[in-house]
């Protein structure tokens, strides 16, 4: 069974070793530090091993946005990318969720479409001859639970 909880700073060396397996270097174990200080990075855990995270942010025009999903090699094709992605979902704090990946990487694309993001536009040239796609999900929300809606009604 996979625990998905928040990533805490004793979990950062073991988030750093994950990324550094899948992008084969650890030039982004600041930006992980980062995030894990900041309470933006969340990670699966199965048999109290970590085998994979999430980060999920303000950083897109202030919505919530999920910049990076990695599982370890060894865990990949088990559902586990799905599962982060859709715990992020439900402590995402707005009524949209985006995401982006390269023209390339038709995994993530493919796990995108499979839950229900919708592609939202491209943009050229932060990769060489690989663009980055665009995905928005609209995220339900319960509405009615808001103390501060106006409600509306016929007299």
């Amino acid at each position: 069974m996979v625990l998905i909880r928040q990533a805490t700073l004793q979990d950062l060396t073991k988030v750093c070793q994950i990324d550094a397996a899948v992008l084969g270097n650890n030039s982004r174990a600041q930006e992980l530090s980062s995030n894990v200080t900041a309470g933006e990075c969340f990670v699966a855990c199965e048999n109290a091993e970590i085998i994979g995270f999430i980060v999920m942010d303000h950083s897109f025009f202030k919505q919530c946005f999920i910049p990076l999903v990695i599982v370890h090699p060894q865990h990949q094709n088990r559902g586990i990318g799905a599962d982060l992605i859709t715990y992020v979902e439900s402590v995402c704090t707005k009524d949209k969720l985006f995401t982006s990946t390269n023209l390339s990487n038709q995994p993530m694309q493919r796990l995108c479409q499979k839950l229900g993001f919708i592609q939202s536009g491209m943009i050229e040239n932060l990769d060489p001859g690989d663009p980055e796609i665009i995905f928005y999900k609209p995220l339900q929300r319960k509405s009615d639970s808001d103390p501060y809606k106006t409600k509306s009604r016929k007299l």
